[in-house]
Order: C-alpha cells, then structure tokens, then sequence
C-alpha cells in the first residue's frame, strides 16, 4: 500500500488543482493515477481547454512521471503514447470499463510496440467485475472485435477493423501479473529475487469452478483454460507478500 495522488480527471479539476496535484508529487514522491483520453468527449475536451492532449496536459502539470498510471487511455495519439514512454508512466487498460463508456477499445497491441507498459485494470464503477479473471478475457475479446470489426452490412475484408490487433491468452495472463506491476512500478506479480510474493493456488478440479481438464491436457492448454474458465471457486489459496489470507 501506498499513498497516490488521484485527480479525477482533467475535466473535474481547475488548472490551480492540476497544477497543486503536480506539485504534492513532487514534494512527497507520490505516484499520480488519473482517468486519460478515455471517452471522444473528454478527449475532445481538453483539446478545447488547453490546445493539447490529456498527456500532454497532465505532462504539463507535472503528473505523467515514473509509476504514474493512466487509466482507459483509449484515444492517446503516436505521440501521446511516445510521450508516456519517455516519461515512464504505465497504462491501466479496463476493457469492460471502456466499452461501457468509452465506446472504444484500447489498442493495446499497438501500445505494447510502442514500449508502453500496460497492465489490466477492472475499473468497477464502470465495468461489470472485479476479477482480472474477466478482465483477461475481455481484453482477448475486445481486441478480436478491433481487429476484426462489427458492421455485418459490409464483407468481412472491408469491415473496417485494425490489422494485427488481436491479443491471445498469454499476453493477456501477461498483463494481469508481470505487466501490470511494471505498469505500476512495484516488484510484484513476477516469480524472481527481490519481488513480493503475491500468488494464487488455482484448483481447476474444483466442482463449482468453470475449468474442466482432459487427460491430454497439460502446460499452456491448462493456461488457456484457467485464463478463459477460472472463477472465484476455482481459487483454493492467496497470498499477498507472502501471507496466506485464504
């Protein structure tokens, strides 16, 4: 646990308070966590206000510096992303949040060529669950529907998707652990020296759970399943650095 410095977002905060915000971080080498480019109208809003982009803003203010995170993210430009890179901060990517209300989906394959560090956020106040479980698999989902496209009425070469978008379940089982805490600049979620011991015991035998395992299956395809099947009952222990809570 630690102390972060969280304005809302830009359109919830005078410049006086952007500029205050900055200057608390600075002064107590807190991390900021701030909602990004999430939605057409509050990207379009600072555009309107300060002639630039929410990272460019938040940059200005002094709030996009190492373990910064900025949640959805969904509309940063080439440049945004460039300049959230340099400036070490990471990316909260909420899928289910961002369908919700942002109407869009991160482009997350972009972002990780671009050297961005992304982890997987839930955002419940305006997604539907909690569980990095769900999250995973609605990054997998969402980023086949962005490479893919929606529109029926058009042939599905023309359906006007992102090339080479899609993530698979490795990536996504990626950004849940090891790149969410290089997301968040922590040593956590990484089996190595020096890292906390945060771990989950998966039972995939469990009755009530929704994992189901064959006699062939084995390494990546109990990944596979635990990634697009585990639920709370499938979890048989926790531990958070190093203490067993359940």
């Amino acid at each position: 646990m630690r102390p972060v410095v969280t304005p809302r977002f830009i359109p919830a905060c005078t410049d006086a308070a952007l500029a205050g915000l900055g200057a608390l971080d600075r002064e107590c080498g807190c991390a900021v966590q701030t909602h990004a480019s999430e939605s057409d109208w509050q990207h379009g809003y600072a555009l309107n206000r300060h002639g630039m982009t929410d990272a460019q803003s938040l940059d200005r203010f002094g709030q996009l510096g190492r373990g910064g995170k900025l949640a959805h993210a969904v509309h940063l430009t080439g440049a945004d992303m460039d300049l959230v890179r340099t400036q070490g901060a990471g990316i909260a990517d909420c899928p289910a949040s961002n369908a919700y209300c942002a109407d869009a989906v991160f482009p997350l394959r972009r972002a990780r060529e671009k050297g961005l560090h992304v982890g997987l956020g839930t955002d419940i106040s305006g997604g539907l669950s909690a569980s990095l479980f769900d999250a995973c698999r609605t990054a997998i989902l969402a980023s086949r529907i962005l490479e893919t496209g929606v529109d029926v009425s058009r042939a599905r070469d023309v359906r006007g998707g992102v090339p080479d978008a899609r993530i698979d379940f490795r990536t996504a089982f990626h950004l849940a652990t090891a790149g969410g805490g290089r997301a968040l600049d922590l040593p956590i979620r990484l089996f190595a020296p020096g890292y906390r011991f945060d771990a989950l015991r998966i039972d995939a035998t469990a009755a009530e759970g929704g994992v189901r395992l064959w006699d062939f299956d084995s390494g990546e395809q109990i990944l596979q399943k635990i990634d697009y099947g585990a639920t709370r009952a499938n979890v048989a222990q926790a531990w958070v650095d190093g203490r067993a809570i359940r």
